[in-house]
């Protein structure tokens, strides 16, 4: 349904989950221009008069509470035979994502994750609401007020009145039917027990915590019946068995939490926050982080499934770390004068009237390349690419920009090359957010073949090795991220500013955005060699584009090429601009997929 319209306002751009259900899309609404998300039952489920009444109360109830960590619902209509619900646009990812991801969370992280669900719930048990649904993948971690754990609580479908009549339970709930997931469900509801108490919802929270602290729930079984038995009769687990580094206390405190008895658990969600405030306390300053959340929760996603990959395979084909300079070295850095350090930026930028060159070694394997202390050969030949005539060796004395031959273009060797004025842009970004001395410490804590690349000069027009500027940007993120890859995708928004020049030459003024990403793979053959974007698909608002290596696929240059698609796209005037790495190469996917979403 991407692409269709829901009640003449909302413009489906993306689906963002599918079950049994119904389906969830992000939208475009037209009238408040806004993202939000739009749930819509499918048609045969909506057939079914006590699902659309469930799927009624589960927006009223969210509706009603109105509190931070509870997500918004702003609409309900229908469309056709089929309802929908249209919520805020949560970017952010699911509990259950990130423990799959990265398993055990820290003390910290994980008690304030169930601080911030606890406070939700008790502004839902406030209005006589309880969940009675908590799990990890109805829990979202968003950025808000700088705190990336964040968590807003989602699909109230099974909720239910602490004080509803018997009829209006029998319709929706039989007596007897279990509601939510058998793994996070109390005892009393194994045994039957309808009594609706918020502790219900205090022992959910108390599994997914437990869950958080060990990287596994306190009861699994292959059956129903097993696990049933299990909840019902067996003591959980000791924590600090599991995670020794858990204190005593804390593991009372959940162990409390997930007592048989309801009476033996704490009173209400409250109670239990405030036995979790000593390990986990919350974080609220005065603004969000930057950059954006969007871009924020997305690079944390594909760190954690970078981390999840190198886990799993080893780093052992991982390159070596470059040794640190020399302690002569550093001190020189120290002693460097400010004009020194803009001396330095003025000779990497070399001459703009330059001829189009490449700059790096043309041919032969890295290792080859890494253990050659000569200078490296630097070809002049300009663009457009043709054969080139072998050239003669060239005296000792000969410069080493000099060409052998003027009259004859050449053609880029095999392998990834990057545009310099993009490079340069990657270099001044670095400058003015660290400090030119920054950047000279970068450059000279490089590995050898790469670091000559760059103290030979880059001009404008040049062609730059990609695999040295794969090299530089993995150095920023390295030297002065928080390994968190936010600084390549601020890297590849430099570049994107780099080559503007370049996409208004290709189609001037501006372009609208939709034909910008339908000209996307032209204009990137004009700044990159070695990879190549393909579109998949496009259309008002969003689009989608496959990133295709010559070489082995980098993660660093996937993530680059977001940054790109974002600030090319806002440049050229589209609004709330969300770029996804869909599936990546790099992390053993067979194709990586990038799926942008702009404001039409």
């Amino acid at each position: 349904m991407v692409g269709r319209v829901i009640a003449d306002r909302y413009h489906l751009v993306r689906l963002l989950g599918d079950g049994g259900m119904g389906a969830v899309y992000k939208a475009a609404d037209r009238v408040l221009r806004r993202f939000v998300a739009i749930k819509l039952l499918h048609p045969a489920v909506a057939q079914n008069p006590s699902s659309v009444e469930r799927f009624q109360r589960e927006a009223r109830a969210a509706a009603a509470i109105g509190h931070p960590n509870i997500i918004d619902i702003m609409d309900f209509g229908r469309e056709g035979q089929s309802p929908y619900m249209v919520m805020e646009y949560l970017r952010g990812r699911s509990l259950s994502q990130v423990i799959a991801m990265d398993g055990q969370l820290t003390i910290k992280r994980a008690c304030t994750i169930a601080i911030h669900t606890l406070a939700g719930l008790q502004a839902a048990h406030d209005r006589g609401i309880l969940h009675r649904d908590l799990k990890p993948a109805n829990l979202m971690l968003v950025v808000r007020f700088g705190d990336r754990n964040f968590v807003k609580v989602c699909d109230f479908g099974f909720a239910a009145l602490t004080r509803a009549s018997a009829k209006s339970a029998k319709s929706l709930t039989p007596e007897r039917t279990l509601v939510g997931t058998p793994a996070y469900a109390a005892p009393e509801r194994l045994r039957g027990d309808d009594r609706r108490d918020p502790r219900l919802d205090v022992y959910s929270v108390g599994v997914v915590l437990y869950e958080m602290l060990a990287g596994r729930r306190p009861f699994d079984a292959p059956t129903f019946r097993e696990l049933a038995r299990k909840v019902r009769k067996e003591p959980p687990p000791p924590l600090r068995q599991i995670r020794p580094d858990v204190p005593m206390v804390l593991e009372e405190n959940v162990m409390r939490a997930l007592a048989k008895d309801r009476e033996a658990r704490w009173d209400d969600a409250e109670s239990f926050a405030e036995a979790l405030f000593p390990f986990g306390g919350l974080r609220v300053p005065f603004r969000d982080e930057q950059p954006s959340e969007s871009f924020t929760m997305e690079m944390m996603r594909i760190k954690a499934r970078e981390r999840h990959r190198e886990s799993s395979v080893g780093t052992e084909d991982k390159p070596a770390t470059e040794p640190p300079p020399s302690h002569e070295s550093a001190d020189h850095t120290v002693r460097m004068s400010a004009q020194e350090a803009l001396r330095m930026i003025a000779e990497l930028e070399g001459n703009v009237g330059r001829p189009k060159t490449r700059v790096g070694t043309p041919s032969g394997k890295r290792a080859q390349r890494e253990s050659n202390d000569d200078i490296t050969e630097i070809d002049r030949s300009p663009l457009p690419p043709k054969p080139k005539a072998k050239r003669k060796p060239k005296p000792e004395s000969a410069p080493p920009r000099s060409r052998t031959d003027d009259t004859k273009p050449a053609q880029l060797p095999d392998g990834g090359w990057y545009a310099g004025r993009a490079v340069l842009a990657i270099l001044r970004f670095v400058a003015r957010k660290f400090g030119e001395r920054a950047l000279k410490e970068l450059l000279d804590s490089m590995p050898v073949h790469p670091r000559k690349v760059f103290e030979q000069g880059i001009g404008p027009d040049d062609w730059v090795e990609l695999d040295a500027v794969r090299t530089l940007v993995e150095k920023i993120d390295a030297r002065f991220g928080a390994d968190d890859l936010h600084l390549v995708l601020e890297a590849g928004r430099a570049a994107a500013e780099g080559a503007f020049d370049l996409m208004r030459e290709l189609r001037p003024p501006a372009p609208p955005p939709e034909l910008l990403v339908a000209e996307m793979p032209q204009i990137m053959r004009k700044i990159m060699r070695g990879a190549d974007l393909e579109v998949r698909r496009v259309g008002r608002g969003y689009g989608r584009l496959e990133l295709k290596e010559e070489a082995e696929p980098s993660l660093t240059l996937s993530v680059a090429t977001i940054g790109f698609l974002a600030r090319s796209l806002e440049r050229f005037g589209a609004d709330d601009v969300e770029v996804n790495l869909l599936s990546a190469r790099a992390l053993d996917d067979p194709q990586t997929l990038i799926d942008i979403s702009w404001f039409a």
